[in-house]
Order: C-alpha cells, then sequence, then structure tokens
C-alpha cells in the first residue's frame, strides 16, 4: 500500500465533509441534471472530476504553487476561462429571453443549444480554472502524507486519486437525484420555460467569481 493506513479514518472522514458542504461545483451539477437530464448533469460531474486529476497531477509534480509562481500566467488563463463560461451564460440568457413567453411544449421540444461536451468542459473550467482549488489541493492532501512511509509524489497522487474518485461518485449520485426532478416532471413548465434563464445566471456568476477570484 502505497500510503499509510492509519492516516485514512481522518482523510476520508475530511472528504465525507468537503463533499456534504454545497459549493459552485454542487449548484452547477444540480441545475444542469434537474432541468436537462442526468446526462447533463454527468457530464458535468465528468468535467469536474477531469480537474481534479489534473490538480492531483500538478500537486504530485511538485506544481502545487503554480498560481502563486506566476502569478500573470495564471490571471491569463483564468480570464479565458471566465470569458468562456460567461459567454455560454450570457447565450442561454438570449435564448431564454427569446422564449420566455412561448408555450411550453414549443420550449420543451426545441433542441438544446449546449451539447454535452461543452457542459463537460463548464464543469473542468469551473473548478480547474479557480486558484483556490489548486492551491487547496496543494494545502489540504499533504497534511496526510507521512514522509516515513512512501515517497511523497507517490502518496499526493494516491490521496488526490482517492479524493478525486470520491468526489466523482459522490456528484454522478447527486446528478441522478436531482435528474429525477426532470424525469417525474416536478415544476415540468417552470423548468421548460426557465430553465435556461436559470442555467445562464449561474454561468455568468461563475464566471464572475473566477474572474474575481485571487489566489489568497
Amino acid at each position: 500500500m502505497w500510503i499509510n493506513p492509519d492516516v485514512l479514518p481522518a482523510f476520508l472522514a475530511a472528504v465525507a465533509v468537503l463533499m456534504l458542504v454545497p459549493g459552485p461545483d454542487f449548484f452547477l451539477i444540480t441545475s444542469q441534471a434537474a432541468t436537462r437530464g442526468a446526462r447533463y448533469g454527468a457530464a458535468c460531474a465528468l468535467g469536474i472530476g477531469a480537474a481534479g486529476l489534473l490538480q492531483t497531477t500538478l500537486v504530485a509534480a511538485g506544481l502545487g504553487h503554480l498560481m502563486e509562481t506566476w502569478p500573470s500566467i495564471a490571471t491569463a488563463v483564468r480570464w479565458a476561462g471566465a470569458a468562456y463560461l460567461g459567454w455560454m451564460g450570457l447565450s442561454l440568457l438570449r435564448r431564454w429571453w427569446r422564449e420566455r413567453r412561448l408555450p411550453v411544449e414549443a420550449v420543451a421540444g426545441r433542441p438544446e443549444v449546449r451539447s454535452v461536451t461543452q457542459i463537460f468542459m463548464a464543469g473542468l473550467l469551473n473548478n480547474l480554472l479557480n486558484p483556490k482549488a489548486l492551491l487547496f489541493f496543494s494545502v489540504f492532501i499533504p497534511q496526510f502524507v507521512d514522509p516515513a512511509f512512501a515517497a511523497a509524489p507517490l502518496q499526493l497522487a494516491t490521496l488526490g486519486l482517492l479524493l478525486t474518485l470520491l468526489a466523482l461518485l459522490f456528484n454522478l449520485a447527486v446528478a441522478l437525484l436531482f435528474a429525477q426532478l426532470k424525469q417525474l416532471r416536478l415544476g415540468r413548465g417552470a423548468l421548460s420555460r426557465h430553465g435556461n434563464g436559470l442555467i445562464g445566471a449561474l454561468f455568468v456568476l461563475i464566471a464572475g467569481r473566477l474572474a474575481l477570484a485571487r489566489a489568497s
């Protein structure tokens, strides 16, 4: 085993607490699942999981302080991500504004503007381009590394992969749970008519959060 089994109970307890505290990722997944179905919620969860894998790689490679080492590059990347999410959000808001007075059947019958791939990218960028997320990986995971047990990079990679996997499973379960709102057609009229507006507003808020975020 590559990590000290004595630290696993504390690590898993900390991970459970982290997952149960709602954050931007949670609201992004639930909004997609409830308004568009499990496929979109799962795509968002997979994008967030991919971001976790990239962050684990950076931390294990000793690049956890990348955002502090090259602040200008980090800022440019963060702004690019914010611009992408902002563009997606404004596009959805424009569609909602055009369709807000149409019959529910007409809105529900139209094809989705955003593809599953775009929702995957939204989840990835929302998590990956937040400077605090990478720094969180750099601060949280090393607390459970035992220098006397195995090589630190190997332990960091193992713990990061475990955290990412557990978070992915939790997020997929959340997506399936909230997708039942769509499957059961609870509030079908409101979801069909105003779903794009709600998700568009959420994307714009996330873009603003990324643009205004600081690494410390």
